[in-house]
C-alpha cells in the first residue's frame, strides 16, 4: 500500500517517530494475520495494539472472536515464523471493527433481466408448492438486490 500524505507528514516529524514505527509494525502484523486467516474471518478482525509481545486483535462480533481464539496458538506460531516479536495473541470483541485491508466481500450478482423475467413467468405458472415458495423467496431477494443497486447508483 503506497504511503498516504499523512504518512509522509508523520515520517518527517522526529517526535512522532516512535508512534510511526509502532503503526508500521501493527500494519505489518495485520498483513500477516490476513495471510494466515481465512478471508471471511480476516474481514472481521483487525490488529489493534502490540504491547510487551502481546498482539491485541479486535473482532467484529462474538462469533468471529470465538473462531479467532481457537486459532490464536497457531497464529502466534505463524507470526513468530515470520520474525514478529509476538509471544501471545489476545482477542477482544469490538463491534464494527472491520479490517479494510482484508479481501473485500463479493457482492451478490444479480440475475440477467431475461433470467429474472423467465423465473417470474415460471413462478406465475406454478401451483402452490414448496418449489413455488422457494422461487418466491429467490425473486424477492433478487428484487431487494435490484432496489439496493439502484439506490447506490442514484
Amino acid at each position: 500500500m503506497p504511503p498516504s500524505e499523512i504518512d509522509r507528514l508523520l515520517a518527517n516529524d522526529r517526535e512522532l517517530q516512535p508512534v510511526v514505527a509502532k503503526l508500521r509494525e501493527i500494519r505489518a502484523l495485520s498483513g500477516h494475520c490476513n495471510d494466515f486467516l481465512p478471508p471471511e474471518l480476516a474481514r472481521a478482525v483487525r490488529a489493534s495494539n502490540l504491547r510487551d509481545g502481546r498482539l491485541v486483535l479486535l473482532a467484529a462480533n462474538a462469533a468471529a472472536a470465538a473462531k479467532l481464539r481457537l486459532l490464536t496458538p497457531s497464529l502466534s506460531d505463524f507470526l513468530s515464523q515470520r520474525g514478529a516479536k509476538v509471544n501471545s495473541v489476545s482477542v477482544r470483541v469490538q463491534p464494527r471493527a472491520v479490517n479494510k485491508n482484508a479481501p473485500a466481500a463479493r457482492h451478490p450478482r444479480l440475475l440477467p433481466e431475461a433470467g429474472f423475467s423467465a423465473l417470474s413467468a415460471l413462478y406465475e405458472s406454478l401451483g402452490e408448492s414448496p418449489a413455488k415458495g422457494a422461487l418466491k423467496a429467490l425473486l424477492e431477494r433478487e428484487t431487494r438486490g435490484r432496489r439496493l443497486r439502484l439506490r447506490r447508483a442514484g
